[in-house]
């Protein structure tokens, strides 16, 4: 038995063809380009429309040849999208990392204080809460509400084009801002009313391992697969690399990107301001979630900035490990390259210290130094004071950090390749 799995980034859409039992991968890796737009000031979206197409041409590309038994998905959260009555887009979709509704999120914070962290687990911040980025669009586009008939995130949309059902499974609901944390899911009155969203554009909230529907005749044909395929509802990205790597509640979760996510399991979910704290998706454990904002990427800006005389293999092995145990009076801080999810406010890197003797190992040794005490505050605000049983690092850049981080030198760290997209598959285990 084979599944086509999807994992639906950002900037990406990967797919391929996986055995569901053993989460390996028993056709190629398919890649399709979906890049991440900034039309406006503090805004970054997808273009529904393009990323439909990437996913079409990925999807089929990778179930090419196979018995295909089912559809999984993993992707980017949130990504708010809404509909008209037809059903077509009434924006883009508005990622995680668009800001424009921060206003927003100041007023609801200095109005509520922490009463919205305690009831639904998270502060109201500009696109990572995608009520707070809805109700920037009422009030500057007020039309909008007129012509709104669903207020989806991106896998509900993705399984409505291809079944005709849409649905939030509970780890998207909880990034809506309209539920409480620790009620069952279902959608809040309070927060609905508050932010001025009708139950009647909201689907149900349904776990993220159900098959939500079956491939209609014109999801059928852009895929290329048997009309009545079972799809299922999907999870964000990084429930899915939970569920490849198995996690259990001691266990870690490092995935490196633009910026380092960690996350842990808990059955006793803590709303703290420092993190985000939602529903894993299926099942009823929660997830708590902390970044690093130096990431992989912030060595790859540093390789084209400062060393791009440099092949690839020379900056990231001598050339580190020089940084590395090189002692330097030069500072990274603040350290928010990859900007800071957890805040309403638009936060920026520095360095301190620079002179005319600045020598550009001083610079990457600051950068390394950075990123070790980013990963010890990330640590810190997971509230574990125990080390992990099981280390679980993905990402492009995880075996890179695994050399960088000295809390990685022993202990159980394993290396998940494609974490996201075999946990789309695990949804059929």
């Amino acid at each position: 038995m084979a599944v086509l799995a999807l994992d639906v980034g950002t900037s990406v859409i990967k797919a391929a063809a996986i055995a569901p039992t053993t989460g390996e991968l028993v056709g190629p890796l398919i890649r399709e380009a979906c890049p991440l737009e900034n039309p406006g000031p503090d805004q970054a979206v997808v273009d529904p429309f393009r990323l439909w197409d990437a996913l079409v041409k990925a999807a089929s590309a990778a179930a090419a040849g196979h018995t295909i038994e089912g559809i999984g998905l993993a992707t980017f959260t949130p990504g708010l999208i809404l509909l008209d009555e037809r059903d077509e887009p009434l924006t883009p979709i508005i990622t995680h990392l668009d800001r424009r509704s921060q206003p927003e999120a100041r007023e609801i914070e200095r109005e509520l204080g922490p009463a919205f962290l305690e009831s639904t687990g998270n502060r109201p911040l500009p696109g990572g809460i995608s009520a707070v980025v809805f109700q920037h669009l009422h009030e500057s586009q007020p039309e909008l509400r007129r012509r709104l008939h669903r207020y989806l995130h991106v896998n509900g949309w993705i399984c409505l084009k291809l079944t005709g059902v849409a649905a939030f499974d509970p780890a998207n609901a909880c990034f809506t801002g309209l539920c409480s944390l620790m009620a069952e899911p279902d959608w809040s009155p309070r927060w609905c009313a508050y932010f001025g969203v009708a139950g009647a554009w909201l689907p149900p909230i349904l776990p993220g391992n159900l098959t939500v529907g079956y491939l209609h005749s014109q999801g059928a044909e852009a895929l290329g697969l048997p009309e009545g395929t079972p799809v299922k509802l999907g999870v964000p990205d990084t429930t899915a690399a939970l569920l490849a790597a198995g996690a259990q509640r001691d266990d870690l979760l490092h995935m490196v990107g633009t910026t380092q996510v960690l996350a842990v399991l808990t059955d006793a979910p803590s709303p703290h301001s420092q993190r985000l704290t939602r529903h894993l998706g299926v099942g009823r454990q929660f997830v708590h979630v902390v970044h690093n904002p130096v990431g992989g990427v912030a060595l790859e800006w540093m390789h084209r900035l400062c060393f791009a005389d440099q092949p690839d293999i020379e900056f990231y092995g001598a050339t580190l490990e020089a940084a590395r145990q090189r002692a330097t009076s030069v500072i990274f801080d603040p350290p928010f390259l990859g900007g800071d999810r957890l805040e309403i406010e638009a936060r920026h890197a520095g360095w301190q210290n620079l002179s005319l003797a600045t020598h550009r190992l001083d610079l990457l040794a600051a950068l390394l130094e950075t990123m070790r005490r980013g990963h010890r505050g990330a640590m810190a605000a997971l509230e574990r004071h125990q080390p992990p049983s099981r280390v679980f690092l993905s990402g492009g850049g995880a075996d890179l950090v695994r050399r960088l981080l000295p809390e990685y030198s022993h202990g159980s760290v394993m290396m998940l390749e494609e974490a996201s997209l075999r946990g789309a598959a695990r949804l059929f285990a």
